[in-house]
């Protein structure tokens, strides 16, 4: 199957049968095809013609044989190089058709291949080289035509970087409720911010003079408060800075399909669960770059940040995969210099009355302080040129068996999921067109298809 120009082999003897190579040529070219032609198209190699000119028949999309008068050169004693081809084309099921010419008196052997040619295919007679080029180009227009209707017709599975989630059916909100002339003093003499301090500050400030240290995953729309926990729960934190009176809970579909505002505050409260659920496994968001990263979690004897590796199961066997990599200092090679952190960006999406999120793997470094290193910046495109797919989908496939829950949440407390937003598997479609491995795997130099193999022989969908 080709999804790109077909290359198509012409079969024949080649010094007696100039015209009827030409009129080849013209046929191929005419269908927009291209034709592998020893005269006309293969270039200069370090290998024998019989090697050569059997190697590009495997290459081929279609085979052409025109029968002439000869039998042909003869490599081994036995078969032509003609037969030879014809045979490698039978064997490798590629598309065959055959020609016969009627103007030329043919010799014994080659009268026994046209026997044989004409017993595997059903041939078409021509009486001139015009004549060949015509039906050339007919059946070749035709076997195309076939191919491409059987590559847009069927599909096949085609796995994405969308993510099933699931979260509670119903949200609460209520009205926010303290004196904003206390906070605002509170804010002043703690010199809390360098800024003016936004309404969510205020919250936050608010939440910090009661002593109370409450996660992130909530959202404000005007002066109401959003979020998933009961707020009509006197014993949620979040009481105490709100109206319980004016709590209220709603459906999440009424929320979001209330208008574009309402779907964009939905979304920004996913997004501060997803932060609330990350920081649980060492996951920082990093506002600056729009993205999370993984960060180290512990230190050496001498304060110094630690590598970070973590142990997943990919397929059926056990792997460990680096996370934060420690880069030394060069004039002291006891202090850290960076950290090359994993990453990824996520964002919502809701489609056809689905949830998803998306995770697309990157890169950032960090300095110890674990602020971003702008340093890093061609670090960071270095590792994207020289990733491949099946790089970045290990990497995907590795974030997302991190996000979701684990069997030892049960056991340990401290691994305790987060139970507002789920993460399931890995969405997969089937409208894609169908396209061989070898179509991508031969755009690529043999260098670097070697690289396109994973070292642990997992296949790229082994999930």
């Amino acid at each position: 199957m080709f999804i790109t120009q077909a290359k198509i082999f012409i079969s024949s003897t080649i010094k007696d049968m100039p015209n009827e190579r030409k009129a080849a040529f013209d046929a191929v070219t005419n269908v927009g095809a291209f034709p592998i032609m020893s005269e006309f198209t293969m270039e200069a190699q370090n290998a024998d013609s019989l090697t050569v000119c059997l190697n590009k028949v495997r290459e081929s999309d279609i085979y052409v044989l025109i029968l002439g008068g000869c039998y042909g050169w003869q490599p081994n004693g036995k078969e032509s190089i003609t037969e030879l081809e014809f045979q490698i084309a039978q064997r490798d099921n590629i598309p065959i058709l055959v020609f016969n010419t009627t103007y030329y008196q043919k010799d014994k052997l080659q009268q026994e291949f046209e026997k044989k040619a004409g017993n595997f295919r059903f041939y078409k007679t021509v009486n001139d080289a015009f004549e060949l080029k015509t039906e050339i180009e007919r059946a070749l227009k035709a076997e195309i035509d076939t191919k491409q209707n059987e590559y847009f017709n069927h599909t096949e599975f085609v796995y994405s970087n969308l993510v099933k989630i699931q979260f509670p059916k119903d949200l609460f909100m209520a009205k926010l409720n303290f004196d904003k002339k206390e906070v605002k003093q509170y804010i002043k003499q703690q010199n809390r911010y360098k800024r003016e301090p936004s309404l969510r500050d205020y919250v936050v400030s608010a939440l910090y003079m009661n002593n109370i240290s409450f996660s992130r995953d909530w959202v404000l729309q005007e002066d109401y408060i959003m979020t998933f926990h009961d707020l009509q729960d006197h014993s949620c934190p979040l009481s105490k800075i709100i109206n319980v009176g004016t709590a209220e809970r709603f459906s999440c579909e009424e929320i979001y399909n209330t208008s574009q505002d309402s779907m964009s505050v939905f979304k920004h409260l996913l997004k501060r669960c997803l932060e609330t659920k990350l920081h649980k496994k060492g996951i920082k968001w990093i506002k600056e770059e729009g993205l999370f990263a993984f960060i180290p979690i512990q230190k050496d004897d001498n304060c110094q940040w630690q590598s970070r590796k973590i142990q997943w199961q990919k397929t059926n066997k056990n792997a460990t995969r680096t996370v934060v990599d420690i880069k030394r200092d060069l004039k002291n090679q006891s202090k850290v210099f960076n950290l090359k952190c994993l990453a990824f960006r996520s964002k919502f999406e809701y489609l056809d009355n689905e949830w998803y999120v998306s995770i697309k793997p990157d890169w950032i470094f960090l300095w110890p302080n674990l602020t971003v290193c702008p340093l890093a910046f061609e670090n960071i495109q270095w590792l994207k040129r020289t990733e491949r797919n099946m790089h970045v989908f290990n990497h995907f496939n590795f974030i997302l068996k991190h996000l979701q829950s684990t069997k030892d949440a049960v056991i340990f407390s401290e691994l305790e999921d987060y139970h507002y937003l789920s993460i399931e598997q890995i969405e997969k479609f089937d409208f894609a067109p169908i396209v061989p491995d070898n179509v991508w795997v031969n755009l690529e130099s043999p260098e670097m298809s070697k690289k396109l193999k994973d070292k642990e022989n997992i296949g790229l969908f082994g999930v």
